[in-house]
C-alpha cells in the first residue's frame, strides 16, 4: 500500500511504501533530507535513530528539527509524544530542553503574525482566539497572553458586538443611575500659551536735552502654545461623564460636551464644544477603548 505525506521542508507530496517508514533521503522537488513517517503511536518506526550520527551537535539538532516538523504534520502534539521526543533528543546527545524549545520555537514563529495583527488593530477577535488555541493544541504549549489582551478583546466586544465591559465598583460619589466602565492612571494636559523672549528691534536717539531721549520701534513679545502637565490622576469613564480625581486639580466633562476625540500612541485628546482639549496620557488601546467606550454611551 503507498504511502503518502507532505515534506516538512517544500510542503510538496511524497509517496512512499510502507516498507520505507522510517527511511531518509531526499526529498524530490526541495532535496531536502526527509524521513518517511509513520503513525504517531507506532513509536518504533517514527522514533527511528539515524543509523550514523552526526558528530557536530549542530547537525544533531537539524535531525531533531526534522522530526518534529515529521510528528507535527501527522497531526497535535499531546504529552505523550512530547515526552518522547525529548527522550529522542536525548538519544541523539542532546538535552530534552532541546526538543522543547523546538517546539516553542515553532509555535512563536507561527504566532508571531497573530500577535502583530492585534498589535496593529488594537483588537482581539474571535477569529485570533480560534487561532491561537489551535496552535496551543498543535505544539502543546501554555500560553500567557500579555496584559493588554483582555483591553483588545474589550475594545472587539465593544465596536463589533456592542457588548459593554462590566461595570467597575469605585470609591466615588457618582449620580443617580450612573455606573463606572473603566477607570486608569493618567496624567491631565492642556495647552497654554507662554512668553518666549521678545521680536523687533528699536533706536534711540539724543535729543540735546540731558537725561531725555527719543526712541522709534519697539519690541513683540514671542507666544509659543505649549502642552503643559496640569495633574496626575486617575480617569474614570461613567455612563454620563469623564470624571479626571487628580492629586492637586480635578475636572469632569460630561459625555453630552464631547463633540470629538483623537488616538494617539501616548495618550488620548478629547474636544469639547467649549474650552481647550484635554489630553490624558496613556498608551494606544487604552485611548481607543476611551473614545470607543465614550461613543457607546453616547448613543445609548
Amino acid at each position: 500500500m503507498e504511502l503518502k505525506f507532505e515534506c516538512p521542508t517544500c510542503g510538496q507530496h511524497i509517496s512512499a511504501t510502507h516498507a520505507q517508514i522510517g527511511v531518509t533521503a531526499p526529498c524530490p522537488h526541495c532535496s531536502a533530507a526527509v524521513t518517511v513517517p509513520a503513525r504517531q503511536d507506532d513509536d518504533q518506526t517514527v522514533f527511528v535513530l539515524p543509523t550514523k550520527l552526526p558528530f557536530l551537535k549542530s547537525h544533531r539538532k537539524k535531525i531533531l528539527e526534522a522530526k518534529v516538523s515529521e510528528l507535527v504534520s501527522l497531526g497535535p502534539i499531546d504529552e505523550s509524544i512530547e515526552a518522547k521526543l525529548q527522550d529522542f533528543a536525548v538519544a541523539l546527545g542532546l538535552e530534552k530542553a532541546d526538543a522543547t524549545a523546538v517546539l516553542t520555537g515553532r509555535f512563536t514563529t507561527e504566532f508571531e503574525p497573530i500577535k502583530r495583527r492585534m498589535e496593529s488593530s488594537l483588537v482581539l477577535t474571535d477569529s485570533d482566539l480560534e487561532e491561537i488555541e489551535t496552535l496551543k493544541k498543535k505544539y502543546n504549549v501554555n500560553l500567557t497572553l500579555s496584559r493588554s489582551a483582555p483591553l483588545l478583546r474589550a475594545i472587539y466586544l465593544l465596536e463589533s458586538k456592542h457588548e459593554l465591559p462590566s461595570p467597575v465598583s469605585v470609591d466615588l460619589f457618582l449620580g443617580a443611575n450612573e455606573t463606572c466602565y473603566y477607570t486608569t492612571p493618567t496624567t491631565w494636559h492642556q495647552s497654554r500659551v507662554q512668553t518666549r523672549g521678545y521680536s523687533g528691534s528699536s533706536i534711540s536717539l539724543p535729543t540735546g536735552v540731558s537725561g531725555v531721549r527719543f526712541r522709534f520701534g519697539g519690541y513683540t513679545p514671542v507666544r509659543a502654545e505649549q502642552l503643559m502637565a496640569l495633574s496626575a490622576g486617575t480617569l474614570f469613564v461613567t455612563s454620563k461623564r469623564l470624571l479626571f480625581s487628580g492629586e492637586s486639580r480635578n475636572t469632569t466633562i460630561t459625555l453630552t460636551k464631547i463633540v470629538d476625540g483623537h488616538v494617539y500612541s501616548d495618550c488620548v485628546r478629547i474636544e469639547k464644544s467649549t474650552g481647550k482639549p484635554d489630553l490624558f496620557s496613556m498608551n494606544a488601546a487604552q485611548a481607543r477603548f476611551v473614545l470607543s467606550l465614550v461613543g457607546f454611551l453616547k448613543e445609548h
